[in-house]
């Protein structure tokens, strides 16, 4: 399922190491997915921010696994468990890319319903951050 804005979501970086990241979280996604289930691509824009989510329906990650999720060469006991190929380098590279490009990734997870790993990457069309300084946060409604 692909969940795109009508406008376009741009950000600045290079190319092919972004593209890595993103057809490294969709591979994964349908890799630890069952056959038949669905993966959800999501990209938004959120307070300047380039926002991009893919979320999954397979077997989740153990909650004392998402600590470690983004070392080099840890892979979670149920990936293994569940004897599905990997080195466990895919995720530490994509967070590495997305640091290096002043973004964040993150990861939640139930086990046996899912995961949903989160890029956010500063929007391209925003006044630039200063290093060290927080988004604004949105104004208050009501």
């Amino acid at each position: 399922m692909l969940d795109l804005p009508e406008a376009p979501v741009t950000v600045e970086g290079d190319a092919l190491r972004l593209e890595q990241v993103l057809l490294n979280l969709l591979q994964n996604a349908v890799k630890y997915s069952p056959a038949g289930g669905q993966v959800r691509l999501r990209v938004a824009l959120e307070r300047d921010q380039a926002v991009l989510a893919v979320q999954d329906g397979g077997i989740g990650i153990p909650a004392e696994a998402l600590p470690r999720l983004f070392e080099p060469f840890f892979r979670a006991v149920n990936a293994e468990q569940h004897v599905l190929p990997g080195l466990g380098v895919g995720l530490a590279v994509v967070k590495e890319v997305v640091t290096l490009h002043g973004g964040t990734v993150t990861a939640t997870s139930d086990e046996g319903q899912g995961s949903t790993f989160t890029v956010t990457l500063h929007h391209a069309m925003a006044p630039p951050l200063e290093v060290g300084k927080e988004p604004d946060a949105p104004a208050p409604s009501g």
